[in-house]
């Protein structure tokens, strides 16, 4: 039998060949997309208010990108079917350029919002379908990898993007982050169109995709429970991390807006490192305890912010935080890929990123209204939400990688030797 890295492929080149450079392609525009939104995400409600808008309006702004993401998440997934991947990924790419630049030269609330719910939409199509070449393009042995690579790339255009948004509003005014969001985006889609040993390569991952010979029977009980994942992971990102841990910075520890910025910036970055030092971990050990432990370590981190109140203790709490999110990384999209194979992956990852998007809006509300009672309850309920998908998942979910098996120790026989006489 061969050894268990030929077997499931972890030591396979990643970024190497036309593959790699497809994969890096991939990468690399869904990153320029979340800079996009990362970069208009400081000056959004400066300029809302200068449209003589209040924060309620602000709010439908944010309320409607997601509910644009949500609204075409499982559509393009079956769309996906029977049109060609490459021009879904190509063009919703490129009308988030568009609907960024456009919503610089907005004059009217509803302008505004009707733009930004384009721009949710078309983000959506292009991380929907790039997530699904992405699975297409990998084996089975280097696809927890990719993935990882994906949120490292996602996470670094996520850190980059408010402070280049900040500066630009700073230094141009506050309609110049909208044309400058879209520059690296647009120059990304122009080396996708352009390079046709790319064209053709994504072209002919989506035919094979499609056209792969697939099972007849449901994906079944492990794809309901990795979307209950999908759910718990988002809800930390937004919930917790964006919600919950700046409530209680403010409110509890005291820190200031400039301390917790350095924080969550200091976080960012560890996340970033983790996820690509870490990156095809549960190729070698299994999705199972991968994903297990980061939401077991997400749970038990949140926990301890009802015993940390102080500075240290907090800054601490938020570094294992981080660190156990980041053990994650990219392997519930993998498992996801794992399971549906052919013309049922796409479908299958619309789903999953439904299941994220909705608690990426009803994350922060939930945490919101459980605040106003007490922080305790905020964050048992989180807590409750990652523990209950780490636990349905050790129980119920299968695993997907194949383990390498232990081999019994081969016990030579006894000789006897006949003495003489």
């Amino acid at each position: 039998m061969r050894p268990f890295s030929q077997r499931v492929g972890h030591d396979e080149p990643l970024l190497r060949g036309p593959a790699g450079e497809q994969i890096l392609a991939i990468t690399s525009v869904i990153a320029a997309v979340q800079m996009v939104w990362g970069l208009l995400a400081p000056i959004l409600p400066a300029f809302a208010h200068s449209l003589g808008v209040g924060s309620g309006e602000i709010g439908l702004l944010v309320a409607g990108f997601g509910a644009g993401r949500v609204a075409v998440n499982i559509p393009v997934g079956i769309l996906g079917r029977r049109v060609n991947r490459y021009w879904l990924f190509l063009g919703g790419a490129a009308v988030v350029v568009v609907a960024s630049a456009a919503s610089g030269f907005a004059t009217t609330f509803w302008e505004l919002l009707v733009l930004r719910i384009v721009g949710g939409m078309a983000g959506g199509v292009a991380i929907t379908t790039g997530q699904s070449l992405l699975a297409d393009s990998t084996t089975d042995g280097t696809r927890a990898r990719a993935m990882s690579v994906l949120q490292g790339f996602q996470l670094a255009g996520g850190s980059i993007g408010p402070a280049l948004g900040a500066f630009v509003a700073s230094t141009w005014g506050l309609n110049a982050p909208f044309f400058v969001s879209g520059v690296c985006c647009f120059g990304l889609v122009l080396w996708l169109l352009l390079r046709g040993s790319l064209r053709r390569g994504l072209s002919e991952v989506h035919r094979s995709g499609t056209t792969a010979r697939v099972e007849s029977q449901p994906l079944g009980r492990s794809f309901v429970i990795v979307c209950m994942v999908g759910f718990a992971t988002f809800y930390s990102r937004f919930g917790i991390q964006q919600t919950l841990v700046p409530l209680i910075a403010y409110q509890v520890v005291g820190l200031t807006v400039a301390q917790l910025g350095f924080a969550l910036s200091g976080i960012a970055i560890l996340n970033i490192a983790c996820a690509l030092f870490l990156a095809g971990l549960s190729d070698r050990v299994g999705r199972k305890r991968v994903i297990v432990t980061s939401l077991g370590g997400v749970a038990a981190a949140t926990l301890a912010y009802l015993f940390h109140t102080g500075v240290v203790g907090f800054l601490l709490v938020l570094a294992c935080y981080g660190v156990f999110s980041s053990i994650g990384g990219g392997t519930p999209a993998a498992y996801v890929a794992d399971i549906a194979r052919g013309s049922r992956r796409g479908p299958a990852i619309g789903i999953y990123r439904t299941c994220g998007d909705v608690a990426g809006i009803v994350g922060p509300i939930i945490v919101g209204y459980a605040v106003e009672f007490d922080f305790a309850v905020a964050v048992v309920v989180s807590v409750a939400v990652n523990a209950i998908a780490a636990a349905a998942f050790a129980l119920l979910a299968h695993e997907t990688v194949p383990l390498p098996r232990r081999r019994k120790p081969v016990v030579e026989p006894e000789v006897r030797v006949p003495q003489p006489g």
